[in-house]
């Protein structure tokens, strides 16, 4: 699938959309709108300007205008409704328009102005603005707009959030980069658990491997390597967490490291524990069943 610029009718102020999905398709793209986007369910990898993350239930992110994006699962669920999200998105200039060119709003406008490079909230923040969501989905005209207001009022006056893209990211719009950059994303999706070429990077998008080193590390802010072993490693994490038939070494390998030592010290490196104990920490505690009378 190319990226590419996602049409929305310019005369749709505010669009509400529920996704529910077997998996997030790879589908890096961007649009004039500005877009807050909640998982409910479902796992996998978020790349949003040249910021590459894993995210899970309760990832709520805020996307500033013609900030190329995607979420994007690993495999597919047998359960059609295994990936669930809360997309709404709005033009700019709503908050400019009257009534809410009034001064309570300015705090929202500020929120808006550091979107550009996309914004993460907290767990504590998502969770509280998912259940304002989950009531939006069911409200229409004025009392889904005074809703809206007021949860935008919620994140703007909250200090518990990341910006995702590094500082002076400034995204290349350029439709023959974006379907570049889309085509390499795919290929390492696709290739996740086996071998990872730079020269067949190189080769897919027509360019030298010098020359394409150079372009990506410009487009995405990390080398190839460092971009395929990040991903391998998210890979890892939620196999670690949420398989635990699986063992270790078998999640290395099915992550795309064919040696154990090495995954155990790029692990750490970037984890700074070993996979087993990444794993004891993280996975879901078991509570016994309280005893009969």
């Amino acid at each position: 699938m190319k990226a590419s610029f996602e049409h929305i009718d310019p005369e749709v102020r505010y669009r509400q959309r529920w996704i529910s999905l077997p998996a997030f398709e790879f589908y890096w793209h961007y649009h004039p709108e500005v877009e807050l986007t909640y998982i409910f369910s479902g796992s996998g990898e978020r790349i949003v300007g040249d910021s590459v993350e894993s995210f899970a239930a309760g990832d709520l992110v805020l996307l500033g205008p013609d900030l190329p994006h995607t979420w994007t699962s690993f495999g597919e669920s047998a359960h059609d409704d295994a990936c669930q999200a809360m997309v709404v998105q709005f033009r700019p200039e709503v908050f400019g328009d009257q009534p809410v060119r009034q001064p309570e709003f300015d705090a929202i406008r500020h929120l808006l102005a550091m979107s550009p490079g996309g914004i993460r909230f907290s767990p504590e923040v998502a969770e509280a603005a998912g259940q304002e969501l989950m009531l939006l989905r069911n409200k229409q005209g004025l009392s889904w707009l005074t809703g809206f207001w007021t949860l935008f009022d919620f994140l703007a006056n909250t200090a518990e959030y990341t910006i995702l893209s590094s500082v002076g990211y400034s995204p290349s719009l350029n439709k023959l980069n974006q379907e570049r950059v889309s085509r390499v994303f795919e290929y390492i999706i696709r290739n996740l658990s086996g071998e990872i070429r730079l020269k067949q990077a190189a080769d897919l998008v027509y360019m030298t491997e010098t020359s394409f080193s150079r372009f990506f590390r410009k487009t995405t802010g990390m080398t190839f390597n460092g971009y395929v072993n990040e991903v391998r490693l998210s890979h890892a994490c939620r196999l670690l967490t949420g398989h635990s038939e699986m063992s270790v070494s078998s999640i290395a390998w099915e992550s795309g490291f064919r040696s154990s030592t090495h995954f155990n010290r790029m692990f750490f490196a970037a984890k700074g524990c070993s996979p087993t104990a990444f794993r004891k920490i993280n996975l879901p505690q078991k509570h016994p069943s309280p005893a009969g009378p």
